[in-house]
């Protein structure tokens, strides 16, 4: 397909999700009028309803010709928000018809599987600084002829070569219903869509038959190859129109299963974690009520945070039905520390072990004892049972290297949370879970970097009060240290979701996206030789570069040297200098003339460009 062409459907289709978003924003002053006309003469006479937000096409589907399960129309587009136009209707990704049409799940009623059977063609759109910008179009069906009909927007020719964007008009051309003779099909309640005249004939080059494109397993392969290489932002984007199979049947999981996803970096793990949470809270699944904050979404850093929170309010409507927090804060809230936002450090094993969380238990129940009739124990009252331990065990007594334990812990617990920083972090949370009577309603748990907590901090998400599933990812080959657990068993069984076997209900992810071959190679040279089973969807891609330098003042100039050449080459990409000597690398930039960015901390700025620098466990 030649580049003015390819302009011009993309002219096409931004036009359509212009429109999309009028009829989108028109919807709040409807839904509030109706609102008001329902509340009138009642006890109060105004509700404010949430404006609508802006929507993203995903894809469109084109089912080759009229079909009347969808009342006699052949096409309809998927996207972030659902939104029924006079001329076509947008179902939301989370939709079960675009479940079966789209991303491949089995349909579940017979109505969906007609229309899953018809689909002829799929179009897929990718963006650009928050506009479509790309598209890839697969073909299902060999007979199908004129899929993706010109809509009839009033569109500008595109420039040579497509690089401006002119303005558009979105006035819509007048409908055809010369093949709308199909009666309304009342099986699937689906809303009105419409036919329309016109098509851009397909191109060799613009055509992928459907048997090719599965035949490695992938879902528009070109695309996503596209996509992967393209520079990143510091903040994740929602990827709907690229999600892989394997990826969506673990997003897709019904809201009471749990599931651990083993995978090597760059298999799309955080990817997986933020749309599993926004799909558990689509307002298309049909299920009870969950409480308000009902997804927690766990991570290593405050980094994470930061990274995934813009994903999810793109996709999901209302912020106070989720939380996502990193582990070192909710530890540090709990334990009643200052945040930090450090991981924690145990030097010491059994300042996280699961034998510490026995002994808190024995602890609690002396307390619970102690404290009197209708009262509950605070973990003050826990720690001084435990620390007591020593001069009088359980009747099962106490190990020799566990006494000793328990004699070096302060008097206190006012003086453990002086002295112990971040070590005993762990133990100092627990307690305060034990003695929360009333722990929060959370209706599932998504947790990212699960390999490097420890045994003591899995208890503490333990008792969190979840009401559903879990979501757990990770890769064990990671493990920073010997302290957290070497195999997901002991997790599935502290948090009793095994499976009907009593195995961890774990699955492997074995196709990496964001590395490429060259990389996950010199990686793989860590790993023993049976673990190196990573897939590299990448294959181009330029080799690692190692430098070997005469002194640490060597280091820091070479390694400044990369960051700016990095910067010279990307422009919009991000380059990081990750280091365990980040205050060097600081300094450095410091004497250079790089100014530390106040809103970021981790960000460093000269002269319109930016680096970030982080310690490895922050990265």
């Amino acid at each position: 397909m030649n580049e003015e062409l390819r302009a011009r459907i993309i002219a096409s289709e931004d036009a359509t999700e212009r429109e999309y978003n009028s009829g989108l924003a028109a919807l709040g002053p409807e839904r509030q009028r109706l609102m008001n006309a329902t509340l009138r003469n009642t006890w109060t006479t105004q509700v404010d309803v949430r404006p609508a937000r802006s929507g993203e096409l995903v894809a469109r589907v084109d089912l080759g010709e009229p079909h009347p399960t969808m009342y006699g129309t052949r096409e309809f587009y998927i996207g972030t928000e659902k939104w029924e136009g006079p001329e076509y209707t947008v179902y939301s990704w989370a939709a079960p018809i675009a479940a079966c049409t789209f991303y491949g799940k089995p349909a579940d009623r017979a109505a969906l599987e007609e229309i899953t059977e018809a689909v002829a063609g799929i179009r897929r759109f990718t963006r650009r600084g928050g506009r479509l910008a790309d598209f890839d179009d697969e073909h299902r069906r060999p007979d199908a002829q004129h899929l993706f009909p010109s809509r009839g927007l009033s569109v500008p020719k595109a420039p040579s070569g497509g690089r401006a964007r002119p303005k558009l008009s979105t006035s819509a051309a007048p409908r055809d219903t010369s093949q709308e003779t199909a009666p309304r099909d009342s099986r699937v309640e689906h809303g009105c869509l419409a036919g329309s005249a016109g098509s851009v004939p397909p191109t060799r080059a613009s055509v992928r038959q459907h048997p090719d494109a599965t035949a490695t397993g992938l879902r528009a392969p070109e695309l996503l190859r596209r996509e992967l290489a393209a520079p990143k932002a510091a903040s994740m984007s929602a990827v709907l129109a690229t999600l892989q199979p394997d990826q969506y049947e673990a997003i897709a999981r019904p809201h009471g299963d749990s599931q651990i996803l083993q995978g090597h970096p760059g298999t799309g793990k955080t990817i997986i974690a933020a749309h599993r949470a926004a799909y558990l809270l689509s307002p298309e699944l049909k299920r009870p009520a969950q409480p308000r904050g009902s997804v927690l979404i766990v991570g290593p850093t405050d980094e994470f945070v930061a990274h995934i929170r813009g994903v999810l309010s793109k996709l999901i409507d209302d912020s106070s039905r989720y939380e996502v927090t990193s582990l070192p804060t909710l530890l540090d809230e709990w334990a009643g520390l200052q945040t930090a936002g450090a991981p924690s450090h145990s030097v010491d094993f059994r300042d996280v072990d699961e034998e510490l969380v026995s002994l808190a238990d024995s602890a609690f129940t002396r307390a619970k004892v102690n404290v009197g009739a209708g009262d509950w124990p605070t973990a003050a009252d826990i720690y001084a049972e435990l620390v007591g331990l020593a001069d009088d065990p359980p009747a099962q007594g106490i190990d020799r290297e566990w006494f000793r334990y328990l004699r070096g812990l302060p008097n206190s617990i006012n003086e453990l949370r002086r002295r112990s920083g971040r070590t005993h972090r762990g133990l100092l949370a627990y307690l305060a879970v034990r003695a929360d009577r009333s722990p929060r309603a959370v209706g599932h748990i998504v947790v990212d970097e699960a390999q490097d907590i420890h045994p003591i901090e899995w208890h503490v998400l333990g008792r969190l009060g979840n009401t559903g599933g879990w979501t757990i990812l990770g890769d064990l080959n990671q493990r920073r240290t010997d302290h957290t657990f070497s195999s997901w068993a002991p997790v599935a069984q502290l948090l009793g979701i095994e499976d009907d076997r009593g195995r961890a209900p774990m699955h492997v992810l074995d196709r990496g996206y964001r590395s490429t071959a060259h990389i996950m190679r010199f990686a793989n040279q860590l790993l023993p030789k049976q673990y190196r089973v990573l897939q590299s969807i990448q294959i181009e891609g330029e080799s690692p570069k190692v430098s070997r330098v005469l002194s640490e003042q060597h280091l820091l100039a070479e390694a400044i040297a990369a960051a700016e050449a990095l910067l010279a080459r990307v422009g919009a990409g991000t380059v990081a200098v990750i280091s365990v000597r980040a205050e060097s690398i600081e300094s450095e930039l410091r004497r250079r003339g790089w100014t530390r960015d106040r809103l970021d901390t981790s960000r460093w700025i000269l002269e319109g460009r930016a680096v970030r620098v982080l310690r490895p466990e922050r990265a």
